[in-house]
C-alpha cells in the first residue's frame, strides 16, 4: 500500500541511506562473490596450525600459492568446510585473524 504511513517513512529511510552511501552505488558488496570457483580446500596441517596459532605456518601457505585465494580456503567436507577467518576467531586467534582480512579473507 504505497499510501501507508509505513511506505512512506520506509522511503524517507532509503532517500538517507541513497544520501550516505552515494546514489552511484552499484550494490555490489565486499561479501559478495563476484566468481563462480569453488573455494580452496585448505590441507588438515593447516587447520591444525590455525587452531594452534601458528601464524608462520598459515600465512607461509597462504602465500605459497597467491593465484589461489587461500586467504578464503575453506576445511574439508569432514570438518563442515570452515572458512579459514571462522577457525581463527573461534580459536580466538585475533593476530591471524588480523592478517586473514589484510589478505582479505
Amino acid at each position: 500500500n504505497t499510501s501507508s504511513e509505513r511506505y512512506h517513512r520506509t522511503c524517507g529511510l532509503l532517500k538517507e541511506a541513497e544520501e550516505r552511501v552515494g546514489a552511484d552505488w552499484d550494490g555490489v558488496t565486499i561479501l559478495e562473490d563476484n566468481d563462480d570457483k569453488p573455494p580452496v580446500v585448505m590441507p588438515y596441517y593447516i587447520a591444525r596450525a590455525i587452531r594452534e596459532g601458528d601464524a608462520k605456518s598459515v600465512l607461509k601457505w597462504i602465500n605459497a600459492n597467491r593465484r589461489e585465494d587461500r586467504a578464503n580456503a575453506t576445511s574439508g567436507v569432514d570438518t563442515a568446510s570452515m572458512p579459514v577467518l571462522y577457525i581463527a576467531a573461534a580459536c580466538g586467534q585475533l593476530a591471524l585473524m588480523s592478517h586473514l582480512l589484510q589478505l582479505g579473507a
